[in-house]
């Protein structure tokens, strides 16, 4: 449990975040939004043989800033899909809602290794108000050992 959660965080917890388009960005307009998040709850589900193991999950939300401002909130979902001896993978649905704009879902497989250095990408696949038909990526990157999301929409 300690690795899926030490994972998790990595996944999803972030440090300092910058802007490098205003908010609201609106589908199809090839913005670039940039956020950091704080934890806020956080559940692991042990199920089957104790330790982390295929059908484990984690449930968690999180308060999303910009510039130190609070811009909305994320929730999400993910479930262990794979453990061995070198990697982990989780299928993770998340929405992050944007206050008075709407919100995006993201989802996809996240696969993490021992030697890969690559950022985790998962897909946009939707959006309400602001973002409506919204899609896109949305990676997980790294700055000043702080995590940051950055969502692309197309």
């Amino acid at each position: 449990m300690r690795r899926a959660t030490a994972l998790t965080t990595a996944l999803f917890l972030g440090g300092t975040a910058f802007l490098s388009a205003p908010l609201p960005a609106v589908a199809g307009t090839g913005e670039t939004i940039q956020v950091n998040a704080r934890a806020w709850t956080e559940h692991y589900t042990d199920v089957g043989r104790k330790g982390e193991s295929a059908g484990d999950s984690i449930d968690f939300t999180e308060k999303l800033f910009q510039h130190g401002d609070r811009v909305g909130r994320d929730s999400g979902h993910c479930v262990v899909k794979r453990v061995t001896r070198r990697s982990f993978t989780l299928q993770c649905f998340v929405t992050l809602t944007f206050r008075g704009r709407g919100d995006l879902t993201v989802q996809g497989a996240v696969t993490f290794t021992r030697r890969n250095n690559e950022n985790p990408v998962l897909a946009v696949t939707g959006g309400t108000g602001d973002y409506a038909g919204a899609s896109g990526e949305f990676e997980i990157t790294e700055s000043n050992g702080r995590d940051h999301y950055v969502i692309r929409l197309i």
